[in-house]
């Protein structure tokens, strides 16, 4: 069960809801609705499931209003992200290192550039970093060390050709168990 949550609102309901109804921009427009439905006695995890939008989403809409009313709600952006935390440089060895093909995750080349330039990056802010570089890599599988690449060729060649008695006699291979 979840408590309703307590604000000292400055508008009413109704107002909040014209406010939220002919509101144009799309990032505002879904905060409004919050509000809305938190004066009207909603609880905050139903707002937050009925929007489609995380708890904790609402509840820091919540602390805006609290902080500054629909002002600070309306002030608050959601920009294109951020310049890159690396210098030209370091973006530039970066791609260099990775095409050298050292990295087999994403949190290698997180781990390389913390150690490396002592720069820090979140989960997500390093795929959309190797996103922006168009950093991609394709590496094999891993190959365990008993493979015999020598087998796998010749399993390759027909059903029978690695059977042990093709094998040890050296009978051609013609996809035929004898």
């Amino acid at each position: 069960m979840g408590r309703k949550i307590k604000v000292e609102w400055q508008e009413g309901a109704e107002e909040l809801r014209q406010k939220y109804l002919q509101e144009k921009d799309l990032q505002i427009r879904p905060r409004l609705h919050a509000l809305w439905l938190l004066r009207e006695g909603w609880l905050a995890k139903d707002v937050a499931q009925a929007l489609g939008v995380y708890d904790e989403t609402v509840y820091r809409w919540i602390a805006w209003y609290r902080k500054g009313g629909l002002a600070e709600v309306c002030r608050h952006r959601i920009t294109g992200g951020s310049t890159g935390r690396l210098t030209q440089e370091q973006e530039q060895q970066l791609i260099a290192y990775s095409k050298k093909g050292t990295f087999r995750t994403a949190q290698d080349v997180r781990a390389w550039i913390e150690q490396t330039f002592r720069v820090t990056y979140g989960k997500m802010g390093i795929y959309r970093l190797l996103a922006r570089l168009k950093i991609r890599w394709k590496v094999p599988r891993p190959m365990h060390q008993k493979t015999s690449l020598e087998r796998q060729e010749a399993f390759k060649k027909g059903p029978c050709a690695n059977s042990p008695r093709v094998v040890r006699e050296g009978l051609p291979s013609d996809g035929l168990c004898r």
